[in-house]
């Protein structure tokens, strides 16, 4: 998909889920088939807004089989730095990176905001430091198994499963 595509350009500071839905972020995803499943994830949960940090172009047509219908939902967005990712979201909205890392905290212990942007990692390196340095809380999903693996699609179904039962099941 190329970067130039009208339909996933948006004015600073403009990116925001319609009822506060969440927002997702994917950093340095590879598969389109992910980028895919995080589409189809976002129309699940109510969210249109899917971003994609330092990522590299990759084929429409496997994307959007993926997404099937949420293509015509989701409007997906590229930003090559998490510098660049700051200047779409509204300031009314939270980082929440889904990472096991030294400060994170169980997903399970720690409410997730309202108004959240949660932030995935690539299938192979996680969440960039640099922009794990932008998300003041870090959320984790315990695993108990032998493998402590998951990918990033499944994070992010765990983690917005987890925002709507506390946003949405109990409004």
């Amino acid at each position: 998909m190329k970067n130039n595509d009208s339909r996933i350009l948006f004015a600073p500071g403009t990116i925001s889920a319609p009822a506060n839905a969440p927002i997702i972020v994917a950093d340095g995803l590879r598969t389109p088939e992910n980028v895919g499943a995080l589409i189809r994830l976002a129309a699940n949960v109510g969210s249109t807004s899917v971003i994609l940090v330092g990522c590299n172009e990759m084929k429409e047509n496997k994307i959007r089989k993926t997404a099937c219908m949420a293509w015509d939902y989701v409007k997906l967005s590229f930003v090559p730095t998490p510098a660049d990712l700051l200047l779409l979201i509204t300031p009314a909205y939270q980082l929440v990176a889904v990472e096991t890392s030294p400060q994170s905290i169980n997903i399970y212990s720690q409410p997730l905001p309202r108004n959240v942007v949660l932030v995935v990692g690539s299938e192979v390196h996680g969440i960039s430091p640099e922009l794990l340095s932008l998300c003041p809380t870090h959320v984790h999903i315990p695993m108990t198994g032998p493998d402590t693996s998951m990918n990033v699609s499944q994070a992010a179904a765990v983690a917005l499963f987890a925002w709507v039962r506390l946003h949405v099941a109990n409004a």
